[in-house]
């Protein structure tokens, strides 16, 4: 049955991602949470401090179904509510009830109890 589920992906903007140009990926912390997250689907450092936005909701019946809307849609599926790259490792899906899930090279990784950090975190970021 299909429900919304919300995505939150480490957003690089403009001016963060020229100074790791000029000074490398250690200059700021979303930069390595990102890096982090992206090689081996650890998100702990990029929940900590606060480094993920939440940038689309997403009509799916699923996790699986959130990945593929999330990569070949169909578009009508997608409420962006920031700049959105596709689904992929490092990215955290979130249902309705609060149930959060991090993006793994195979699968997904229900996110540990202990991160009540990001509870908090998807509570102020939701869109009305």
């Amino acid at each position: 049955m299909p429900q919304i589920f919300s995505v939150f992906q480490i957003v690089i903007d403009k001016d963060l991602r020229d100074l790791i140009n000029k000074e490398g990926h250690d200059c700021h912390v979303k930069s390595k949470a990102r890096i982090q997250a992206m090689m081996d689907g650890d998100v702990r450092l990029g929940v900590m401090h606060d480094c993920y936005t939440k940038v689309a909701e997403v009509v799916a019946d699923d996790l699986e179904h959130v990945f593929e809307v999330g990569n070949i849609g169909p578009e009508d599926r997608i409420t962006r509510l920031e700049k959105m790259t596709s689904i992929s490792v490092g990215d955290i899906i979130a249902d309705t009830d609060g149930n959060c899930w991090a993006v793994m090279d195979v699968g997904f990784m229900p996110l540990s109890p202990t991160l009540h950090k990001f509870m908090d975190y998807f509570d102020k970021k939701e869109v009305a």
